[in-house]
């Protein structure tokens, strides 16, 4: 059963170039996000140092909050590290069945790019519908009690003034080189979801079977599903597909015509009364 149904499948059609390309855009995806992941991990430890810097500079920090910090850091770090190492090899893993034509790895990279595509939108969807909140008026809070009127009770920690009050061109080139990368590896994507989607790809991951053909250089018409009678005589009989006979374009040809000889009526009975 398995053998004639690989011997029905429809013959697959030449690979075209848009699903090469594509192939190539998801390893150059793959490969910036882990030059993204690089700039990550170089943060991460550039960041640590600074909290380094500013425990030095501020020797009467509170341990818990230099701790507070430091695992901030390396949580934040590990889940971006994370969700870029699973998104890089999901792309790279996908990139060569897809070549070879695996409908089920391009609809896997549809639903990859798609939610890729939300979760970058989401942060910028909900700063914007945040914002009006945050540019409302917000009347003034009373200050807690204990606390001095005129005395800024919202004044931060002089350990956390030093480690964020200051930014170096490092970090400023960290988070600018983060930023590219992760557009540059959307519009991969975007542009992998577009080429995998055109009309030549889908004929080369869903092949389909190709038209009839009929002997005699006849073609039926093409919103006909059967063979339709012949206009004029003389037309060759032509076989339906499926069937084991052939199909006369003319059936009258095939009827006996009607009897028109005379027919001699039988004499008519004797009506006639007997004879005394």
């Amino acid at each position: 059963m398995t053998l004639l149904a690989a011997e029905a499948r429809p013959p697959r059609p030449p690979r075209p170039a848009s699903v090469t390309v594509a192939f190539w855009l998801q390893f150059a995806a793959a490969a910036v996000l882990l030059i993204v992941l690089g700039l990550a991990v170089a943060n991460a430890v550039y960041f640590d140092g600074q909290i380094s810097r500013a425990v030095e500079l501020v020797p009467e920090a509170d341990p818990d909050e230099v701790n507070a910090e430091r695992v901030g850091n390396i949580v934040s770090s590990v889940v971006t590290g994370g969700v870029l190492v699973a998104t890089a090899a999901f792309l790279a893993a996908t990139a060569v069945p897809a070549l070879r034509g695996s409908n089920v790895a391009r609809i896997l990279v549809f639903v990859a790019a798609g939610a890729h595509i939300l979760l970058c939108a989401t942060p910028c969807v909900a700063g914007a519908a945040a914002a009006p909140i945050f540019l409302a008026a917000v009347p003034e809070e009373e200050p807690p009690e204990g606390v001095y009127a005129g005395e800024d009770f919202w004044q931060e920690s002089r350990f956390i003034e030093t480690l964020y009050t200051q930014t170096s061109p490092v970090e400023d080139g960290f988070f600018l080189g983060m930023t590219a990368g992760s557009g540059l590896e959307v519009l991969l994507v975007i542009a992998v979801v577009i080429l995998l989607a055109v009309p030549p790809a889908n004929r080369y991951f869903v092949p389909r079977p190709p038209a009839p053909t009929w002997p005699g250089g006849y073609a039926p018409p093409a919103a006909a599903g059967w063979p339709m009678a012949a206009p004029w005589p003389g037309t060759p009989a032509v076989p339906h597909p499926g069937l084991p006979y052939v199909i006369c374009p003319d059936p009258s040809a095939h009827v006996p015509p009607p009897d028109t000889r005379a027919r001699k009526d039988p004499d008519p009975p004797d009506t006639a009364p007997p004879a005394a």
